[in-house]
């Protein structure tokens, strides 16, 4: 792994690196996409910039909140950049909280919204994976496979790498989707296939949370994100394509 790149007297975080060039290329593909749904691009990077902001200090206090023992005795390192000091779900919970409430006070239609914002959505997903690879963060269990790569003292799947591949496929089918289906599915679409790879890569990770003894959380989690994108998806299908008008 490789958290930090040294290029003369400058020490670049890589873990960061990659998370920032993915909210640049995001930003830049869903910029584009915001015309064929009707919205000012500026409208989506405002959305996708609050929601982002409450993504990181949501994870972080989530994280702060559920470890105060870490904490009490080194209160400043709240305001660590370690980015293992995260909660994930916490993020996205703060993040969807906070787009949705600045999407409503917009007036932004939701269904055109989340669509034009896939392709954000979708980067960020590649970003993270590479930003996991860098870190070290969500390793793989031990393998015997050729392709395993040392890390923690034993011979391990790069679970990065497969992360990074899979969320790579998925931004080109998200960006090879037609903007004329109908309003939500190019969203969904990006759920069920995102929480289907999670079902699959989990069970390649060697730090995933178990519950009820044995189960992985993350995939119980990609159960229900997975049943309930389907759900929604066949009945978005049955709706009419998208109308184009001015949002924003």
């Amino acid at each position: 792994m490789f958290p930090i790149l040294h290029i003369g007297p400058l020490a670049v975080q890589m873990p960061g690196l990659f998370l920032l060039v993915g909210i640049w290329v995001g930003l830049t593909l869903a910029g584009k996409r915001a015309v064929a749904y009707g919205f000012k691009s500026d409208s989506l990077d405002n959305l996708a910039i609050t929601a982002l902001v409450a993504f990181i200090l949501g994870g972080r206090i989530i994280f702060v909140l559920t470890n105060l023992a870490i904490f009490r005795n080194k209160p400043l390192d709240i305001f660590s950049l370690n980015l293992d000091l995260f909660h994930p779900t916490g993020g996205v919970l703060a993040g969807l909280l906070a787009g949705f409430a600045y999407g409503r006070s917009k007036a932004l239609p939701l269904w055109p919204m989340l669509d034009a914002l896939t392709p954000f959505f979708a980067t960020m997903m590649v970003a993270l994976g590479l930003s996991h690879f860098a870190s070290g963060a969500a390793f793989g269990r031990e393998t015997s496979m050729p392709w395993g790569i040392d890390w923690n003292g034993a011979v391990r799947h790069p679970s990065q790498v497969y992360e990074s591949a899979a969320a790579l496929f998925i931004l080109g089918l998200v960006l090879g989707r037609k903007t004329t289906a109908p309003e939500g599915v190019v969203f969904l679409e990006f759920t069920a296939w995102s929480a289907g790879a999670r079902l699959f890569l989990e069970a390649f990770r060697g730090d995933s949370t178990l519950v009820f003894g044995s189960l992985r959380l993350d995939q119980v989690i990609a159960w229900i994100v997975l049943a309930s994108a389907l759900l929604v998806l066949e009945m978005r299908r049955n709706s009419k394509p998208v109308e184009v008008s001015e949002h924003g």
